[in-house]
Protein backbone atom coordinates (compact mmCIF):
# COMPACT_ATOMS: atom_id res chain seq x y z
CA UNK A 1 0.00 0.00 0.00
CA UNK A 2 1.33 3.42 -0.93
CA UNK A 3 2.29 5.91 1.78
CA UNK A 4 0.91 9.45 1.73
CA UNK A 5 2.99 12.56 2.30
CA UNK A 6 0.70 15.13 3.94
CA UNK A 7 1.10 18.90 3.76
CA UNK A 8 2.80 19.61 7.11
CA UNK A 9 2.06 22.36 9.61
CA UNK A 10 4.32 25.13 8.32
CA UNK A 11 3.65 27.47 11.27
CA UNK A 12 1.17 27.88 14.08
CA UNK A 13 -1.30 30.09 12.19
CA UNK A 14 -0.73 28.77 8.66
CA UNK A 15 -3.52 26.51 7.35
CA UNK A 16 -2.37 26.01 3.77
CA UNK A 17 0.57 26.34 1.41
CA UNK A 18 1.10 26.77 -2.32
CA UNK A 19 3.11 24.24 -4.29
CA UNK A 20 5.81 26.32 -5.99
CA UNK A 21 8.08 23.68 -7.50
CA UNK A 22 8.58 19.93 -7.34
CA UNK A 23 12.27 19.11 -6.89
CA UNK A 24 11.85 15.37 -7.53
CA UNK A 25 10.14 13.75 -10.52
CA UNK A 26 7.65 10.91 -10.27
CA UNK A 27 9.43 7.56 -10.23
CA UNK A 28 12.61 8.97 -8.70
CA UNK A 29 14.36 7.36 -5.73
CA UNK A 30 14.79 9.62 -2.68
CA UNK A 31 16.33 9.33 0.77
CA UNK A 32 15.01 10.66 4.06
CA UNK A 33 15.44 14.48 4.25
CA UNK A 34 16.23 14.84 0.53
CA UNK A 35 14.75 18.12 -0.83
CA UNK A 36 11.33 17.19 -2.22
CA UNK A 37 9.14 20.22 -2.93
CA UNK A 38 9.11 24.00 -2.51
CA UNK A 39 6.05 25.46 -0.76
CA UNK A 40 5.22 29.16 -0.36
CA UNK A 41 3.55 30.68 2.67
CA UNK A 42 3.87 34.03 4.45
CA UNK A 43 5.63 35.43 1.36
CA UNK A 44 8.60 33.07 1.72
CA UNK A 45 9.40 29.77 0.07
CA UNK A 46 10.10 26.76 2.29
CA UNK A 47 11.84 23.63 0.99
CA UNK A 48 10.16 20.50 2.39
CA UNK A 49 12.36 17.42 2.84
CA UNK A 50 11.21 13.90 2.08
CA UNK A 51 9.80 12.07 5.10
CA UNK A 52 10.45 8.68 3.49
CA UNK A 53 13.22 6.74 1.80
CA UNK A 54 11.88 5.14 -1.33
CA UNK A 55 10.30 5.93 -4.69
CA UNK A 56 8.13 8.99 -5.25
CA UNK A 57 5.23 7.23 -6.88
CA UNK A 58 2.93 10.13 -7.67
CA UNK A 59 2.61 13.90 -7.21
CA UNK A 60 -0.94 14.56 -6.00
CA UNK A 61 -0.67 18.36 -6.17
CA UNK A 62 0.52 20.35 -9.13
CA UNK A 63 2.69 23.47 -9.14
CA UNK A 64 0.45 26.44 -8.38
CA UNK A 65 -2.04 24.40 -6.35
CA UNK A 66 -3.00 25.67 -2.88
CA UNK A 67 -3.12 22.75 -0.46
CA UNK A 68 -4.56 22.64 3.04
CA UNK A 69 -2.53 21.37 5.99
CA UNK A 70 -2.83 17.57 6.39
CA UNK A 71 -3.93 17.10 2.77
CA UNK A 72 -1.96 14.48 0.82
CA UNK A 73 0.41 16.00 -1.76
CA UNK A 74 2.40 12.91 -2.79
CA UNK A 75 2.40 9.12 -2.71
CA UNK A 76 5.45 6.98 -2.00
CA UNK A 77 5.89 3.38 -3.03
CA UNK A 78 5.12 0.66 -0.52
CA UNK A 79 8.72 -0.08 0.48
CA UNK A 80 9.02 2.50 3.28
CA UNK A 81 8.36 0.22 6.27
CA UNK A 82 11.67 0.93 7.97
CA UNK A 83 10.90 4.64 8.38
CA UNK A 84 7.33 3.93 9.52
CA UNK A 85 8.70 1.99 12.44
CA UNK A 86 10.54 5.10 13.56
CA UNK A 87 7.37 7.23 13.67
CA UNK A 88 6.06 5.88 16.94
CA UNK A 89 5.52 8.99 19.04
CA UNK A 90 4.58 12.65 18.81
CA UNK A 91 7.71 14.05 20.45
CA UNK A 92 10.00 16.89 19.52
CA UNK A 93 12.26 14.39 17.77
CA UNK A 94 9.79 14.30 14.88
CA UNK A 95 10.01 18.04 14.16
CA UNK A 96 12.03 18.88 11.09
CA UNK A 97 12.43 22.47 12.25
CA UNK A 98 13.11 23.41 15.87
CA UNK A 99 12.30 26.83 17.37
CA UNK A 100 15.34 29.04 17.82
CA UNK A 101 16.03 29.81 21.47
CA UNK A 102 16.56 33.50 20.85
CA UNK A 103 13.23 34.18 19.14
CA UNK A 104 10.88 36.31 21.25
CA UNK A 105 7.08 36.24 21.05
CA UNK A 106 6.72 35.15 17.44
CA UNK A 107 5.63 32.09 15.49
CA UNK A 108 8.39 29.77 14.34
CA UNK A 109 8.35 27.35 11.45
CA UNK A 110 7.87 23.79 12.69
CA UNK A 111 7.21 21.02 10.21
CA UNK A 112 6.13 17.61 11.47
CA UNK A 113 6.54 14.41 9.54
CA UNK A 114 3.33 12.68 8.49
CA UNK A 115 2.22 9.83 10.65
CA UNK A 116 2.18 11.89 13.84
CA UNK A 117 -1.02 13.02 15.46
CA UNK A 118 -1.25 16.08 17.65
CA UNK A 119 -3.13 15.72 20.90
CA UNK A 120 -6.65 17.12 20.79
CA UNK A 121 -6.78 20.20 22.98
CA UNK A 122 -9.78 21.66 24.74
CA UNK A 123 -10.94 24.84 23.10
CA UNK A 124 -9.12 27.82 24.64
CA UNK A 125 -11.17 30.70 26.03
CA UNK A 126 -10.30 34.29 26.88
CA UNK A 127 -9.85 35.62 30.42
CA UNK A 128 -13.59 36.38 30.72
CA UNK A 129 -14.71 32.95 29.54
CA UNK A 130 -15.45 34.10 25.99
CA UNK A 131 -14.68 31.76 23.14
CA UNK A 132 -11.79 32.96 20.95
CA UNK A 133 -13.02 34.59 17.73
CA UNK A 134 -11.98 37.35 15.34
CA UNK A 135 -14.16 40.49 15.68
CA UNK A 136 -15.64 40.06 12.19
CA UNK A 137 -16.75 36.51 13.09
CA UNK A 138 -18.45 37.73 16.28
CA UNK A 139 -20.35 40.38 14.35
CA UNK A 140 -21.41 37.96 11.62
CA UNK A 141 -22.61 35.45 14.22
CA UNK A 142 -24.68 38.15 15.92
CA UNK A 143 -26.14 39.28 12.59
CA UNK A 144 -27.11 35.70 11.76
CA UNK A 145 -28.54 35.03 15.22
CA UNK A 146 -25.97 32.31 15.98
CA UNK A 147 -24.37 31.43 19.32
CA UNK A 148 -20.61 31.91 18.77
CA UNK A 149 -19.91 29.44 21.60
CA UNK A 150 -21.40 26.58 19.56
CA UNK A 151 -19.37 27.23 16.40
CA UNK A 152 -16.23 25.09 15.86
CA UNK A 153 -13.18 27.25 15.13
CA UNK A 154 -10.49 26.42 12.58
CA UNK A 155 -7.98 29.06 13.72
CA UNK A 156 -5.13 28.82 16.24
CA UNK A 157 -6.34 27.48 19.61
CA UNK A 158 -9.78 26.97 18.08
CA UNK A 159 -10.28 30.63 17.19
CA UNK A 160 -13.51 31.12 15.26
CA UNK A 161 -13.08 32.74 11.84
CA UNK A 162 -15.59 34.26 9.42
CA UNK A 163 -15.58 31.15 7.22
CA UNK A 164 -16.34 29.01 10.29
CA UNK A 165 -19.49 31.06 10.98
CA UNK A 166 -20.60 30.82 7.35
CA UNK A 167 -19.95 27.09 7.30
CA UNK A 168 -21.86 26.57 10.56
CA UNK A 169 -24.81 28.52 9.18
CA UNK A 170 -24.93 26.38 6.06
CA UNK A 171 -23.63 23.19 7.72
CA UNK A 172 -20.99 22.92 5.03
CA UNK A 173 -17.21 22.79 5.20
CA UNK A 174 -15.48 26.16 4.75
CA UNK A 175 -14.12 26.53 1.24
CA UNK A 176 -11.22 28.64 0.01
CA UNK A 177 -13.55 30.27 -2.51
CA UNK A 178 -16.28 31.09 0.03
CA UNK A 179 -17.77 34.59 -0.21
CA UNK A 180 -15.64 35.57 -3.18
CA UNK A 181 -16.90 37.63 -6.09
CA UNK A 182 -16.88 36.10 -9.55
CA UNK A 183 -16.54 38.51 -12.47
CA UNK A 184 -18.49 37.56 -15.59
CA UNK A 185 -16.94 39.09 -18.67
CA UNK A 186 -19.24 40.53 -21.36
CA UNK A 187 -19.01 38.12 -24.28
CA UNK A 188 -18.01 40.80 -26.77
CA UNK A 189 -14.97 41.82 -24.67
CA UNK A 190 -13.57 38.44 -23.57
CA UNK A 191 -10.95 38.42 -26.33
CA UNK A 192 -9.70 41.82 -25.07
CA UNK A 193 -8.99 40.66 -21.50
CA UNK A 194 -6.00 38.99 -19.86
CA UNK A 195 -6.59 36.82 -16.79
CA UNK A 196 -3.71 36.37 -14.37
CA UNK A 197 -3.91 33.65 -11.68
CA UNK A 198 -3.63 34.96 -8.12
CA UNK A 199 -0.76 32.75 -7.01
CA UNK A 200 2.46 32.82 -5.07
CA UNK A 201 3.44 36.19 -3.64
CA UNK A 202 0.39 37.98 -5.03
CA UNK A 203 -1.88 35.54 -3.20
CA UNK A 204 0.12 35.96 0.05
CA UNK A 205 -0.17 39.75 -0.27
CA UNK A 206 -3.91 39.47 -0.85
CA UNK A 207 -4.37 37.35 2.27
CA UNK A 208 -2.27 39.71 4.41
CA UNK A 209 -4.20 42.75 3.20
CA UNK A 210 -7.52 41.06 4.02
CA UNK A 211 -6.24 40.11 7.47
CA UNK A 212 -5.23 43.73 8.10
CA UNK A 213 -8.68 44.93 7.05
CA UNK A 214 -10.51 42.45 9.30
CA UNK A 215 -8.22 42.52 12.34
CA UNK A 216 -7.43 46.23 12.84
CA UNK A 217 -9.31 49.49 13.31
CA UNK A 218 -7.14 51.52 10.96
CA UNK A 219 -6.83 55.30 11.39
CA UNK A 220 -4.57 57.81 9.61
CA UNK A 221 -2.51 60.72 10.94
CA UNK A 222 -0.56 62.94 8.51
CA UNK A 223 2.04 65.62 9.26
CA UNK A 224 5.06 67.21 7.59
CA UNK A 225 8.67 67.77 8.60
CA UNK A 226 11.19 70.39 7.55
CA UNK A 227 14.15 68.12 6.80
CA UNK A 228 16.48 70.77 5.38
CA UNK A 229 19.07 70.01 8.06
CA UNK A 230 18.67 66.26 7.49
CA UNK A 231 19.38 66.68 3.79
CA UNK A 232 22.54 68.67 4.62
CA UNK A 233 23.69 66.01 7.10
CA UNK A 234 23.16 63.16 4.65
CA UNK A 235 25.12 65.07 2.00
CA UNK A 236 28.04 65.42 4.42
CA UNK A 237 28.02 61.73 5.36
CA UNK A 238 27.43 60.32 1.88
CA UNK A 239 31.00 60.69 0.61
CA UNK A 240 32.44 59.07 3.75
CA UNK A 241 30.00 56.17 3.35
CA UNK A 242 30.94 55.70 -0.31
CA UNK A 243 34.59 55.29 0.69
CA UNK A 244 33.46 52.22 2.65
CA UNK A 245 31.46 50.94 -0.30
CA UNK A 246 28.10 51.88 1.24
CA UNK A 247 25.41 53.92 -0.49
CA UNK A 248 23.78 56.07 2.20
CA UNK A 249 20.12 56.97 1.72
CA UNK A 250 17.85 58.84 4.12
CA UNK A 251 16.19 55.63 5.28
CA UNK A 252 18.84 54.42 7.80
CA UNK A 253 18.80 57.84 9.49
CA UNK A 254 15.00 57.80 9.58
CA UNK A 255 15.10 54.31 11.12
CA UNK A 256 17.25 55.56 14.01
CA UNK A 257 14.82 58.43 14.58
CA UNK A 258 11.86 56.03 14.52
CA UNK A 259 13.48 53.83 17.19
CA UNK A 260 13.98 56.83 19.47
CA UNK A 261 10.35 57.81 18.98
CA UNK A 262 9.17 54.23 19.66
CA UNK A 263 11.13 54.22 22.91
CA UNK A 264 9.39 57.44 23.93
CA UNK A 265 5.94 56.12 22.90
CA UNK A 266 5.99 52.34 23.49
CA UNK A 267 2.35 51.79 22.53
CA UNK A 268 3.41 52.28 18.91
CA UNK A 269 5.74 49.27 19.28
CA UNK A 270 3.03 46.89 20.47
CA UNK A 271 0.42 44.37 19.40
CA UNK A 272 -2.91 43.17 20.74
CA UNK A 273 -3.21 39.64 22.17
CA UNK A 274 -6.94 39.11 21.82
CA UNK A 275 -6.84 35.66 23.44
CA UNK A 276 -5.32 37.02 26.65
CA UNK A 277 -7.06 40.41 26.34
CA UNK A 278 -3.66 42.11 26.71
CA UNK A 279 -1.62 44.72 24.87
CA UNK A 280 1.93 43.45 24.38
CA UNK A 281 4.52 46.23 24.51
CA UNK A 282 7.78 45.12 22.89
CA UNK A 283 11.09 46.40 24.15
CA UNK A 284 12.97 45.19 21.10
CA UNK A 285 12.94 47.08 17.83
CA UNK A 286 12.57 44.99 14.68
CA UNK A 287 11.51 47.27 11.84
CA UNK A 288 9.91 45.97 8.67
CA UNK A 289 10.85 47.72 5.43
CA UNK A 290 8.47 47.43 2.48
CA UNK A 291 10.32 46.42 -0.70
CA UNK A 292 8.76 46.43 -4.17
CA UNK A 293 9.74 43.42 -6.27
CA UNK A 294 8.68 42.18 -9.71
CA UNK A 295 6.42 39.64 -7.99
CA UNK A 296 4.89 42.10 -5.52
CA UNK A 297 5.48 43.84 -2.21
CA UNK A 298 7.39 42.07 0.57
CA UNK A 299 8.36 43.33 4.02
CA UNK A 300 11.72 42.00 5.23
CA UNK A 301 12.57 42.78 8.84
CA UNK A 302 15.67 44.51 10.20
CA UNK A 303 16.20 43.00 13.64
CA UNK A 304 17.46 45.00 16.63
CA UNK A 305 17.71 48.31 14.81
CA UNK A 306 18.49 50.06 18.10
CA UNK A 307 21.77 48.12 18.34
CA UNK A 308 23.04 48.98 14.85
CA UNK A 309 24.81 52.08 13.56
CA UNK A 310 23.63 54.08 10.56
CA UNK A 311 26.18 52.62 8.13
CA UNK A 312 25.46 49.06 9.32
CA UNK A 313 21.77 49.68 8.78
CA UNK A 314 22.43 51.02 5.29
CA UNK A 315 24.37 47.85 4.44
CA UNK A 316 21.69 45.58 5.92
CA UNK A 317 18.89 47.38 4.06
CA UNK A 318 20.70 46.89 0.77
CA UNK A 319 21.33 43.20 1.45
CA UNK A 320 17.74 42.50 2.51
CA UNK A 321 16.31 44.40 -0.45
CA UNK A 322 18.55 42.47 -2.86
CA UNK A 323 17.48 39.13 -1.36
CA UNK A 324 13.83 40.20 -1.57
CA UNK A 325 14.12 41.07 -5.27
CA UNK A 326 15.92 37.77 -5.94
CA UNK A 327 13.25 35.80 -4.03
CA UNK A 328 15.88 34.55 -1.57
CA UNK A 329 14.41 35.70 1.73
CA UNK A 330 14.39 33.16 4.55
CA UNK A 331 11.44 32.73 6.95
CA UNK A 332 13.46 34.54 9.63
CA UNK A 333 13.86 37.53 7.27
CA UNK A 334 10.11 38.26 7.42
CA UNK A 335 9.35 37.30 11.04
CA UNK A 336 9.36 39.19 14.31
CA UNK A 337 8.55 42.70 13.09
CA UNK A 338 7.34 45.20 15.69
CA UNK A 339 6.76 48.28 13.48
CA UNK A 340 6.92 48.83 9.70
CA UNK A 341 7.97 51.60 7.34
CA UNK A 342 6.97 51.98 3.71
CA UNK A 343 9.22 54.35 1.78
CA UNK A 344 7.29 55.32 -1.35
CA UNK A 345 8.86 58.73 -1.88
CA UNK A 346 10.54 57.73 -5.12
CA UNK A 347 7.16 56.86 -6.65
CA UNK A 348 5.67 60.32 -6.11
CA UNK A 349 2.38 61.32 -4.57
CA UNK A 350 1.61 63.67 -1.71
CA UNK A 351 0.82 61.16 1.05
CA UNK A 352 -0.84 57.75 1.44
CA UNK A 353 -2.84 55.55 3.83
CA UNK A 354 -0.48 52.58 4.45
CA UNK A 355 -1.92 49.16 5.35
CA UNK A 356 -0.94 47.97 8.83
CA UNK A 357 1.20 44.83 8.78
CA UNK A 358 -0.75 42.78 11.34
CA UNK A 359 -0.22 41.97 14.16
CA UNK A 360 1.77 45.21 14.47
CA UNK A 361 0.04 48.31 15.83
CA UNK A 362 1.23 50.88 13.27
CA UNK A 363 3.07 51.58 10.02
CA UNK A 364 4.78 54.78 8.86
CA UNK A 365 4.63 56.03 5.29
CA UNK A 366 7.67 58.11 4.29
CA UNK A 367 7.17 60.22 1.18
CA UNK A 368 9.30 62.24 -1.19
CA UNK A 369 11.41 65.15 0.01
CA UNK A 370 10.55 68.23 -2.03
CA UNK A 371 11.33 71.93 -1.86
CA UNK A 372 8.22 73.86 -0.88
CA UNK A 373 7.63 77.47 0.21
CA UNK A 374 7.45 77.81 3.99
CA UNK A 375 6.38 80.85 6.03
CA UNK A 376 8.85 81.47 8.87
CA UNK A 377 8.15 83.11 12.22
CA UNK A 378 9.18 86.50 10.85
CA UNK A 379 6.64 86.11 8.00
CA UNK A 380 9.37 85.65 5.41
CA UNK A 381 8.78 82.95 2.78
CA UNK A 382 11.66 80.61 1.98
CA UNK A 383 12.15 77.36 0.13
CA UNK A 384 12.70 74.42 2.51
CA UNK A 385 13.12 70.66 2.06
CA UNK A 386 9.79 69.25 3.24
CA UNK A 387 8.71 65.67 3.94
CA UNK A 388 5.18 64.30 4.44
CA UNK A 389 4.72 61.45 6.93
CA UNK A 390 1.63 59.20 7.02
CA UNK A 391 1.06 57.16 10.17
CA UNK A 392 -1.53 54.38 10.03
CA UNK A 393 -2.35 52.99 13.46
CA UNK A 394 -4.73 50.55 15.12
CA UNK A 395 -7.10 52.72 17.14
CA UNK A 396 -7.85 49.82 19.50
CA UNK A 397 -4.30 50.12 20.83
CA UNK A 398 -3.25 53.70 20.11
CA UNK A 399 -5.23 56.86 20.80
CA UNK A 400 -5.21 59.70 18.29
CA UNK A 401 -3.43 62.04 20.69
CA UNK A 402 -0.64 59.52 21.24
CA UNK A 403 -0.24 59.00 17.49
CA UNK A 404 0.02 62.77 17.02
CA UNK A 405 2.60 63.11 19.81
CA UNK A 406 4.66 60.24 18.39
CA UNK A 407 4.68 61.88 14.97
CA UNK A 408 5.53 65.29 16.41
CA UNK A 409 8.47 63.86 18.34
CA UNK A 410 9.67 62.01 15.24
CA UNK A 411 9.49 65.26 13.29
CA UNK A 412 11.49 67.02 15.99
CA UNK A 413 14.22 64.38 15.67
CA UNK A 414 14.28 64.62 11.87
CA UNK A 415 14.42 68.41 11.94
CA UNK A 416 17.34 68.35 14.39
CA UNK A 417 19.23 65.23 13.20
CA UNK A 418 22.19 65.95 15.48
CA UNK A 419 19.91 64.81 18.33
CA UNK A 420 20.19 61.27 16.97
CA UNK A 421 23.75 61.25 18.24
CA UNK A 422 22.34 61.25 21.77
CA UNK A 423 20.62 57.88 21.40
CA UNK A 424 21.49 55.51 24.24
Amino acid sequence: MSKEFLMPELAESVVEGEIVKWLVDEGAQVQVDDPLVEVMTDKVTVELPSPYAGVLERQLAQEGDVVAVNQAIALFAEDVAKLDQELVDDGESLSLFKPAKDLVDEPVIQIKRPGTKAAVKEKVKGPFGRVLAVPAARKLARDLGLDINTIPGSGPNGRVRVDDVKAFKGQTKPAVSANKVSYISPAEYKDQETRLPVRGLRRAISNQMLASHLQTVRTLHVDEADVTNLVALRDKLRSAALKQGIKLSFLPIILKAVVMALKAFPMLNASLDEAANEIVQKHYYNLGIAVATEQGLVVPVLHEVDKKGILELAQTITELADRARENKLSPQDVKGGTFSITNIGSLGGLFSFPIINVPEAAILGVHSIKKRPVVLDDDSIVARQMLYLSLSFDHRIIDGAEAAMFTSYLIELLETPESLMLEA
